[in-house]
């Protein structure tokens, strides 16, 4: 498969069809429908059924997406380190962050861009770990930010490498209408009787707050469920419930009225930065420098 087959192949499958993907290359759609044509030959298998006017990926089409993009992204590595000489200049560097982990990475993000001004950063934030983790395996992103429980092994994550950084707690975050005479720390054990915010089942920030509450025998109502976790600490706010947050979180909602406090014992979640183990293009190597100075040294 060459590189412009492999982009035209992309552009196919992320605009959804043929007419759409023409327009984003700047290319005549028969000229892109021969160059799909061809590559169904050249791979004796059909990429893409026929559905209407739209185009839907084959199996065969769907195991050829992260060969795809891994070839375009390994090309564009090889480009940056012969660049590299010459320092970083241009290119595009795609990152994955969670809601917790992006906001401490954040300042890397703006360190990075006055540093390295050519370069076009494009920044996702998934809403659930396994969403990240599919895409970094994937080479949707060649970064990605999240935050893993103390009982999951990072190196048991398959098809890709982890770094981890020092764990920080969870805080609890409670209504300004809440009990100020609660104690700091407050025992897991005491948690008021007020109605819960939580992420969606399946995520590691829920695993972990739901093994605590397991362990000292808590049991707590659920009153939204959201994968936008910043939304928690504004329906706290709202006198909705009460969240577990991460400590920049409960800050930013202490400063608006909210109610804080640590919890007894800690619930504590890693930061990772995590990657497919294929080379490293300078950009990236850059910004996980600044992303470190951020984060703490890592701890494996």
């Amino acid at each position: 498969m060459e590189f412009r087959q492999a982009e035209q192949f992309l552009a196919v499958v992320e605009n959804g069809g043929l007419a759409h993907a023409a327009a984003a290359l700047h290319l005549a759609q028969p000229s892109l429908s021969q160059t799909i044509r061809t590559l169904e030959r050249e791979l004796k298998a059909p990429l893409f059924h026929r559905v209407g006017r739209g185009l839907v990926l084959t199996s065969a089409g769907e195991a050829l997406v992260e060969p795809a993009r891994q070839l375009l992204r390994d090309l564009a590595t090889a480009r940056a380190s012969v660049a590299e000489v010459a320092g970083i200049r241009g290119g595009q560097l795609d990152i994955a962050a969670m809601g917790g982990p992006l906001e401490l990475i954040l300042p890397a993000v703006g360190a990075f861009r006055r540093q390295h001004p050519e370069v076009f950063i494009r920044l996702e934030n998934p809403s659930m770990e396994s969403e990240l983790l599919h895409q970094m395996r994937q080479g949707h992103s060649e970064l990605g930010f999240t935050q893993l429980p103390p009982e999951v092994d990072p190196h048991q994550l398959p098809g890709v490498e982890v770094t981890t950084f020092p764990p920080s707690p969870l805080m609890l975050v409670l209504p300004p209408s809440a009990d100020h005479a609660l104690p700091d720390p407050l025992p897991i054990g005491q948690l008021p009787d007020i109605p819960t915010m939580a992420v969606p089942g399946g995520a590691y920030a829920r695993s972990a707050v739901e093994t605590a509450l397991r362990k000292a025998r808590v049991r707590t109502r659920l009153a939204v469920v959201t994968a936008h976790r910043n939304t928690q600490t504004s329906l706290v706010l709202r006198g909705i419930g009460m969240a577990f947050a991460t400590r920049k979180q409960a800050l930013w909602a202490q400063e608006r009225g909210a109610l804080i406090r640590h919890l007894d014992p800690a619930v504590t979640l890693s930061t990772c930065a995590v990657r497919r183990p294929v080379p490293f293009s300078p950009a990236a190597r850059a910004f996980l420098s600044l992303a470190t100075e951020c984060l703490g040294d890592p701890t494996s």
